[in-house]
């Protein structure tokens, strides 16, 4: 659980002299209780002073230009806070990495960068409900860190792509959770609908190991509106353009130290469209049915343990292909190309922290999924299941005079998938049709350790890992952030970084697509190292606040398996690459904030994603090297009017080569580049908000993304060679309904 981490100051401002004179104040956690043995240091100091029984502490005032106290309390994040003229503090210390990794200190932005070594971004709801974001998938479209890219225009099947590498090389993690790979990796981000999100957490690049050796390029962490501070009811209702309506609900009760939140969803799909009269859907037929339960335990009367379960229910079918396509006549014949695919998906999370004494706990973390997967790509069958399951147990030490905290644990991964993949009527060109089976246990152990000392902040962590027949993985990161001023902020991030290939479950346009696959006999773990720099400084020129940033990372691979689409003419070669393969990024954004009523942000990214195949520079396909985008937002003073506005353009990607094509079905080298705007309005009463918007303004669609799409049994077809948008011009309508 990513648990927010927030200041609520209530304060008695004197205005004579602030030496010489004690500071007061009262720390409890979020639902005011009392927490007694906290600890109040002075920075740069080795005075300091503990919280009484009722949570209150008296530490006398230092004569210091800089006077910065720290607050801490085992199982909660370190609170800082800089008493300068006020001398009465209270203060709501939030739960740590214990059930979170992610350290937040305000509420008041949208986007705002969280309090951590790392740069974490943090998109609140206001960030989230800025555009319509159906899903984790449509919560990017005002992001410049993320890209939602569709690999499969029939089904679309959608993943989130860091620093231009594929989706499959960051962690997409649920309340902390593991729950989003395998199976689960194509469709996963479309499940989760937006209005369960209160927060995403954003990392580039290296970050903790105690979420495991995966997150090569970076970290997507969703945390869904807690039971303590979730509305009552919450009611959501979404319709578009292309006839697709959404319906949410959130429910939550409280009992005798237990909270919960039931969270229900339904979509229900869209008619049939062709606006490019190609013969096919534009828009996927998708129903999905979706239930989440989480049951928090906090009971005053055993303060020592805090414990999270929760469980969530997906069944969802989609479908796709041409226009006269019906699964009940047409599923797997010849007769008329569709594409179906039926999922059911179940997850439960445990979260338990004992609290041992006042700089000690012990934290269980618990996740499993299992998920049941039947697909058709016209005469091709696909059937997955997998079962995952992941463990760790860790000590969480606060030691020193409260500038080391030390996490030391075990960690076991089981991952069991059994794809089958058969061909109803013969395809002599394809023969990778056979049962295939990914059975392994990762058991590792881990430490890390965060080390303050004056402006400096130091995360060093390794990790090993035993990846059965390839033997012990060491992955080891290190993490350092420079708090120059109040105002400025530099950090360095190294890291190293391990994943295993699901090779079919990962990569669904390869059997969507009628290309030959050829594939190694024995894939190894793919490895890389990241690196980055990033800076963030803020500027105050009268009411306005301004925020540069900017990051440069590095990521070179020592093996990786990515599909080479050049090397034979219409085959898919699946391999290890130990080459020079590398992924660098540069990004700088500008914010300004006039007032909390109206802000504007602009960023630029560049991108150069290549390998080196016999010394020969190739750029990976489906990335641009240029992108810019910038989106602004005014609300009127009482907030009831809200007008947001985004504008991206993209530039030219690479595109698989063709050259081997019949003439009918070669295309560019290069794609070109598109432009898309967006426009939300949201009106606010009291309870209740209507909100209306336009995506892509401009109607910019790819004509004919489909390649081969009048020969859909043919060798040449593919779906999967999209590189800008293909629905066009999109309105919705959507009413929010909340009760306190």
């Amino acid at each position: 659980m990513n648990i927010r981490h927030t200041i609520f100051i209530f304060s008695f401002v004197f205005h004579w002299s602030v030496y010489g004179q004690n500071i007061t104040g009262i720390v409890t956690d979020i639902m005011g209780k009392p927490l007694s043995g906290a600890n109040i240091i002075w920075e740069n100091h080795t005075k300091g002073t503990v919280t009484d029984e009722n949570g209150a502490f008296t530490i006398e005032d230092i004569q210091d230009s800089i006077r910065i106290l720290h607050i801490s309390f085992v199982g909660f994040n370190t609170e800082k806070i800089d008493v300068r003229a006020i001398k009465h503090w209270e203060v709501q210390l939030i739960e740590d990495a214990t059930l979170s990794e992610i350290n937040i200190t305000a509420k008041s932005s949208a986007t705002r960068f969280a309090d951590d070594v790392a740069k974490v971004e943090v998109l609140g709801v206001r960030e989230i409900q800025r555009a319509a974001c159906c899903s984790l998938a449509g919560c990017f479209s005002t992001n410049s860190n993320v890209d939602a890219n569709v690999t499969n225009v029939v089904t679309d099947a959608k993943e989130l792509r860091i620093l231009g590498l594929s989706g499959v090389y960051n962690q997409v993690l649920v309340d902390g959770m593991p729950l989003i790979q395998g199976l689960a990796y194509p469709f996963g981000p479309g499940s989760f609908p937006g209005t369960m999100i209160e927060k995403i957490f954003v990392t580039k690049g290296a970050n903790s190991v105690l979420q495991g050796f995966e997150s090569i390029s970076g970290q997507i962490n969703m945390e869904f509106h807690q039971p303590e501070t979730a509305p009552k009811l919450f009611l959501n209702v979404f319709g578009n353009s292309f006839g697709e309506t959404q319906y949410n609900a959130n429910f939550m009760i409280k009992k005798a130290g237990w909270s919960n939140l039931t969270v229900g969803h339904l979509t229900l799909p869209a008619g049939i469209i062709d606006r490019d009269k190609d013969g096919f859907r534009d828009i996927v037929k998708t129903n999905r049915v979706s239930f989440y339960n989480r049951w928090s335990y906090d009971n005053p009367e055993k303060p020592q343990w805090r414990t999270v379960i929760a469980a969530r229910y997906l069944k969802e079918n989609r479908e796709g292909g041409l226009t006269g396509f019906d699964r009940t006549d047409h599923l797997g014949s010849s007769a008329v190309y569709g594409q179906n695919v039926h999922i059911n998906h179940g997850e439960l999370y445990t979260k338990t922290n004992y609290i041992i004494h006042e700089k000690a706990s012990l934290i269980l973390l618990n996740s499993a999924f299992v998920q049941k997967q039947e697909s058709y790509f016209g005469v091709k069958k696909y059937e997955g299941k997998q079962f995952n399951l992941t463990s760790s147990l860790y000590l969480d030490y606060y030691y020193g005079t409260q500038n080391h905290n030390l996490k030391v644990g075990i960690s076991h991964r089981h991952n069991r998938l059994q794809e089958d993949v058969s061909f109803i009527q013969e395809l002599p060109l394809l023969d990778y049709a056979g049962k295939y089976l990914t059975d392994y246990d990762i058991p590792g152990v881990f430490v890390e350790n965060k080390f303050t000392l004056s402006k400096f902040t130091f995360l060093t962590g390794v990790r090993l890992d035993h990846f059965g027949r390839f033997g012990w993985k060491v992955t080891s990161r290190l993490l350092i952030r420079a708090e120059l001023s109040p105002d400025t902020d530099i950090r360095f991030s190294i890291g190293k970084g391990f994943r295993t290939a699901h090779i079919f479950a990962e990569n669904a346009n390869l059997l969507a697509s009628n290309r030959m696959l050829r594939l190694s006999n024995e894939l190894a773990p793919e490895e890389a190292i990241n690196t980055g720099l990033n800076f963030v400084q803020t500027f105050h020129w009268k009411e306005i606040n301004i925020t540069l940033s900017g990051d440069a990372y590095l990521t070179f691979f020592q093996n990786q398996i990515y599909p080479d689409f050049d090397k034979e003419v219409n085959t898919a070669i699946v391999d290890n690459f130990f080459g020079q393969s590398v992924s660098g990024s540069f990004q700088l954004e500008n914010k300004w904030i006039f007032s909390p009523q109206f802000d504007v942000k602009v960023a630029y990214n560049y991108l150069e994603v290549y390998r080196k195949v016999e010394g020969i520079r190739q750029d990976l396909p489906f990335v641009p090297t240029h992108k810019w985008s910038a989106n602004t937002s005014y609300s009127i003073p009482n907030d009831q009017w809200q007008f947001d506005l985004t504008y991206r353009w993209t530039g030219s990607k690479r595109l698989p080569s063709t050259a081997g094509y019949p003439d009918q079905y070669k295309q560019p080298d290069v794609s070109a580049s598109y432009q898309q705007m967006d426009i939300q309005v949201t009106r606010r009463w009291k309870d209740v908000q209507i909100y209306a918007g336009v995506e892509n303004i401009f109607d910019f669609r790819q004509e004919f993304p489909i390649l081969g799409y009048d020969r859909p049994f043919g060798q040449y077809f593919d779906p999967a060679f999209n590189w800008g948008p293909t629905k066009g011009r999109e309105f919705y309508l959507g009413v929010r309904y909340s009760v306190k």
